[in-house]
Parts: C-alpha cells; sequence; structure tokens
C-alpha cells in the first residue's frame, strides 16, 4: 500500500517561520507603553494609565517639612521615569507621585525599583540568549584556529600577501559603497528635515542619560594608536576578551610563521588548530537545532519591548537606512558577483538563507560566523583554506552595513540640528565611517558607540546619538545582514579569482572553476 510522506521542512524556512511568529507573538505580549511596575519596602504595585510622574524629595524650611518636585515626566516620558530613578545617587527618602486622568494621586516612598512591566515576550528571551551564547562560545576558538589554518594552508607569504591583499581591497571597495550609498540616500530623503521639534525634544528627553553614557566611553580615532592596539600584549587576554583585531593579527601571524619551521614540527600544530575549527563546525550544526525556538524568542522579546512606536517617531530616518542597506544588498553585492564570479546571482541568495536569519536576530557577526563558515564550505564550494582565511578576516574589519548607518545617521543629526555639511565634510565622514566600521567589535549596540567618532570628525555634536538610541536595536538587526553578506560575497570573490570556486551538483558532487575570473 502505498504510504504518502510528509516533506521535510527545512531549517533556514524554520527559522524564517520562527522570526515571523515571535514578531507576532512580541506583538501580541508587548510592554504597555505606560505601564509601570514599582518595587517598595517589600510590597509591589503596578501603576498604569497615569498623566504625569514626579519625583520628590522633602526638604525643611524654616522646621516645616515641605515637598520638593525635583524632576516630573509626562505619560509619554515611561523610559525616562526608570532612567531617572536608576541614575538617582541618593535614593533615600525620594518620594514617586503619580497624577491620573481623574484627579486622583498615588505616591511611593521607600523605593527599591521601577520598571516595566514584565510580559510572556520578554519572559521568553532567556532561550534565546543562551543560544547566542553558544554562537559566541564558538566564534573565538573558531576565528584563532580557521586563521592560523587558513594562513598556514596557503603555502608561502607571497600567496598570503597576495590573499590578504585581495580580501582587504576587495572590503575596502564594498565599505566605500556602502556609505557612499549612505550619503546619497540621507541627502535625497532629508530625514532630519522632516522631523518635528516636538519628536527632537521628546527624544532627546527619553535617550538623553544613555547619549551621556555612551560619550563618557571617550572613544577616539587615533590611527597610529589603532595600529598599535592591534598588536597583542598577550595574546591569550586577547583571546579571553574576544578582542577579534589582535587575535586576528595574531592568528595570521603564528600561522604564517608554521610555513617556516620544518614540516614535521608545523604539522603535528596544524592538525591540532584544524580539528579544533572542524569540532566548532560540527557544534554548529548540533547548535542550529535549537535556532527557529531561539529566533523565535528574540524576535519575541525585542518587539515586545521596543515595539514598533519608536520606528513610527523616526519613520523616515528608518526608512532611509533600510533604503540603502536594500540598495547595498540587492544592487551593489549582485553587481559585484556578476562581475567577478560565474556563480548565479539566485543560486547564492538561496544558500544564504540560514546565514541571513542568523545574522537578523542576533544582530552580531561573530555569532554567526560558525554558520557563514559552514555554508561557504558546504554550499558554495569555497575551499576551506580560504575560506577559513576570509571569513574571520571579514567578521572582524568588513562593517558594509554598519558603515552606511553611520553615515546615514550623522547626515540625520546633522540635519536636525540645522548643520549644512559641504562635500568635504562628507567626504570627511566616507572615510571615518570605513575606519570605524574596521574597529567596530562583531558584537550587538558597537556601531551606535564608534558613530560618536563620526560625528566627531565633523563637528556634530555627540549627545545626537540621543536622536536614535531608540530605533537603535532594530536598525542593528537590518546593518547586521549585509554586513555577513558581503563577507559570504568576498569569500566567493576571492575563491574565484584563486580559480578554486567549487559548483556543488545537485547529487553533491563538488566541480571546481577551470580558472580564474579576475
Amino acid at each position: 500500500m502505498y504510504k504518502k510522506t510528509v516533506p521535510k521542512i527545512k531549517l533556514h524556512t524554520k527559522i524564517i517561520i520562527g522570526l515571523v511568529l515571535g514578531a507576532i507573538f512580541g506583538s501580541i505580549f508587548s510592554i504597555s507603553g505606560s505601564k509601570l511596575e514599582i518595587s517598595y519596602k517589600s510590597e509591589r504595585a503596578v501603576i498604569d494609565d497615569w498623566t504625569e510622574a514626579s519625583f520628590i524629595k522633602p526638604v525643611w524650611d524654616n522646621g516645616v517639612k515641605k515637598d520638593s518636585v525635583i524632576k516630573s515626566f509626562d505619560k509619554s516620558l515611561q523610559v525616562s521615569v526608570i532612567k531617572y530613578f536608576k541614575g538617582l545617587k541618593d535614593k533615600k527618602d525620594v518620594i514617586l507621585k503619580f497624577k491620573f486622568a481623574d484627579n486622583s494621586e498615588r505616591q511611593f516612598e521607600s523605593i527599591n525599583s521601577v520598571e516595566k512591566v514584565k510580559t510572556i515576550g520578554t519572559a521568553l528571551r532567556p532561550v534565546g540568549d543562551i543560544f547566542i551564547r553558544l554562537l559566541n562560545m564558538i566564534a573565538v576558538p573558531l576565528v584563532l584556529a580557521s586563521l592560523i589554518v587558513g594562513a598556514a594552508s596557503l603555502t608561502d607569504l607571497k600567496h598570503v600577501a597576495k590573499i590578504g591583499g585581495k580580501t582587504l581591497g576587495f572590503y575596502a571597495l564594498t565599505a566605500v559603497v556602502a556609505i557612499t550609498i549612505g550619503l546619497v540616500a540621507a541627502n535625497l530623503i532629508q530625514p532630519g528635515h522632516i522631523m518635528s521639534p516636538d519628536s527632537k525634544a521628546r527624544l532627546m528627553e527619553t535617550y538623553q542619560d544613555d547619549a551621556k553614557v555612551k560619550i563618557e566611553q571617550n572613544v577616539s580615532m587615533d590611527l597610529v594608536t589603532f595600529l598599535v592596539n592591534i598588536v597583542p600584549k598577550n595574546p591569550f587576554k586577547a583571546i579571553a576578551d574576544g578582542d577579534f583585531l589582535q587575535i586576528v593579527f595574531f592568528a595570521i601571524l603564528l600561522g604564517i610563521f608554521l610555513m617556516q619551521i620544518p614540516p614535521g614540527r608545523a604539522k603535528p600544530v596544524i592538525n591540532f588548530f584544524e580539528g579544533v575549527s572542524d569540532a566548532m563546525i560540527v557544534l554548529v550544526e548540533k547548535i542550529m537545532y535549537i535556532a527557529p525556538y531561539a529566533v523565535f524568542t528574540l524576535i519575541a522579546a525585542t518587539v515586545a519591548e521596543f515595539g514598533f512606536d519608536i520606528l513610527i517617531t523616526l519613520f523616515w530616518y528608518s526608512i532611509t537606512v533600510i533604503l540603502g542597506l536594500t540598495v547595498l544588498t540587492f544592487v551593489e553585492y549582485p553587481v559585484l558577483l556578476k562581475i567577478f564570479t560565474k556563480i548565479k546571482i539566485r543560486d547564492f541568495f538561496r544558500t544564504q538563507k540560514q546565514v541571513l536569519a542568523v545574522a537578523f536576530s542576533t544582530s552580531s557577526s561573530a555569532a554567526t560566523l560558525p554558520v557563514t563558515m559552514d555554508v561557504c564550505e558546504k554550499k558554495l564550494g569555497v575551499p576551506k583554506k580560504i575560506a577559513s582565511f576570509v571569513l574571520p578576516l571579514g567578521t572582524t574589519v568588513n562593517m558594509d552595513g554598519t558603515a552606511l548607518y553611520q553615515a546615514v545617521a550623522a547626515m540625520f543629526i546633522a540635519q536636525v540640528y540645522g548643520f549644512d555639511l559641504n562635500l568635504t565634510q562628507q567626504l570627511t565622514i566616507v572615510l571615518t565611517a570605513a575606519l570605524a566600521a574596521i574597529g567596530t567589535a562583531p558584537v550587538p549596540g558597537v556601531g551606535l558607540l564608534m558613530l560618536i567618532i563620526v560625528l566627531k570628525s565633523v563637528g556634530i555634536p555627540e549627545e545626537g546619538i540621543a536622536l536614535i538610541i531608540g530605533v537603535d536595536r532594530i536598525l542593528d538587526m537590518c546593518r547586521t545582514v549585509p554586513n555577513v553578506l558581503a563577507d559570504s560575497l568576498a569569500c566567493v570573490v576571492i575563491a574565484s579569482s584563486e580559480g578554486e570556486l567549487g559548483k556543488i551538483k545537485p547529487d553533491g558532487e563538488l566541480v571546481y572553476e577551470d580558472s580564474a575570473v579576475v
């Protein structure tokens, strides 16, 4: 009797389903825009539908106790209430009083904490956090082992220099084009001129404390210091701290000089790191089984916490960034793929579904690296010696999406403040954003910190980052997609230029190109 079989759902399809369901789930169980949970004395209370929140501190005037209002917030500034309380150095004797639409009031003393009310949407986040930590756990040993093996496999120093030069040259090309796309989009749409003064004031009020924290970290772009800091004092400390630039420097150097010692002594070391690299790839394949569930929880938590309201407030800024990223992904990359390789554009993007879903949900190039490496080797036919060299390097220095975002953000903030940036200043943004992207760690949220460097370079007020902090988490997810896709693109371009890009037939056979394309 004929038995009908149910087709197996592919992993990338499951991940996309998890992403969509997570967004829906997060929308349903989103955090209220005004609801607050107050922990006071040994009790808890939930406050909703308030019209004004005031922080009060009792003062004595000629022996008479009076209440002095030190700060007030309206109902649209829920986040500001939470951050203001956290920032109070002296919380003793502080009273938090709420007013309601019916003119009633309620106040709290001996306050322990003021927080958003958690929902099931945010409560699920630990599952996603474990997934990200597992991928990050793999990233450092994979980068180290892969680069050592990759550099040692390139036969001689000239070959390393050749591949390295091609890789860095290609990354520089895509970065400059990405930044240019961002500047063109910002000049055409001019999102900063569309923002209303009320929206600007509200965003500055809500996120000024976050902006202050970023500014106080005092980042700077001194080229000499930057180059000096690439060299690790202690490679083991660099590995422990996850300093990817220093890890890359050490790994490439070790791989190069393994070629300079007798093969009998070098081979065991290379075999060891090759085993580590292979083990990490196998480990990521197992970890990916939980990816659909992890993506569901990550997206649900993000949507539940941040919602879509901030996207509405910053609609034109968000559209400008997303439009730029779309042009970068679906125009620049396909053109480069067509010019430098024989691979079909459709085939390339089809292999990247799983990679891009993980990149979007984790917002981390480093966390996505194990998946990218696995896909490039097994689905695109890139030789391991090239993938092991190009991809870890790209994860560290190639941040096209971040560079584009920094260009748009700088122009947006300048427009809001009424700055008219000339061509020279915009070219300065191109150079600074490219260098800042190289120095950006491949983890969530660091792009915002590096943006301060870009703003400083053309004299834009640094506190302007408060305007975009609210939407940064969502756009961070979007810009990680081209960051990771560009690494895969570079991988196939370099492999093709060496005549070593393989094509995997439907039967699984790996066939290499006959000759180099570039």
